[in-house]
């Protein structure tokens, strides 16, 4: 499931998943990073990110795409009852989280007694990428050094950084 609803009131209501970051919308990075690690990949926008739905219709490859409220805890209800467990849920908003450090992530979620499972970056903190192997329960957090991947994109400066880790990155093959 990647989170693609929020209302971004830190940044001035911009639609986050659409913000150019290497040459795409962020969104699009997210769900290239989902393709092959999940069976199925479904986006929940909402009104305040509408432009997302078209996307769904082409850039985006095969996902689904479904209409949230736009409060993220009843967007994520929602998108917890499209799905059997066990589900990630990713946010639209880290364009450089790649398929090895989720892959790695979910290995070490499964492996955690607990239902349910963040990810905690040690030098960023929470990011929003959660494990649920059951739709409610206890919690345990996973910490990992995530560096640049784990860039959660919540304010200007955020953005900022992320636009010159393009220009850093770009001529790397990382992109």
């Amino acid at each position: 499931m990647v989170m693609a609803g929020g209302r971004a009131t830190r940044m001035g209501g911009v639609a986050k998943p659409l913000l150019d970051v290497c040459g795409k919308p962020v969104v699009y990075w997210v769900v290239r990073a989902l393709w092959g690690l999940c069976r199925r990949v479904v986006v929940v926008y909402s009104k305040a990110t509408r432009a997302v739905e078209e996307l769904c219709r082409g850039p985006l490859g095969p996902v689904e795409c479904i209409e949230g409220v736009g409060g993220y805890v009843e967007d994520l209800r929602l998108a917890l009852n499209l799905a059997s467990p066990p589900i990630l849920v990713v946010p639209a908003d880290t364009p450089f989280i790649d398929r090895d450090i989720l892959e790695l992530f979910v290995t070490r979620a499964l492996l955690a007694p607990e239902p349910v499972v963040n990810l905690v970056d040690v030098e960023r903190g929470a990011v929003g990428v959660t494990l649920f192997k059951d739709r409610e329960g206890p919690w345990t957090n996973i910490t990992m050094r995530g560096g640049y991947k784990l860039l959660d994109i919540n304010t200007w400066q955020d953005y900022e950084e992320a636009a010159r880790l393009c220009r850093d990155i770009t001529g790397t093959g990382l992109v």
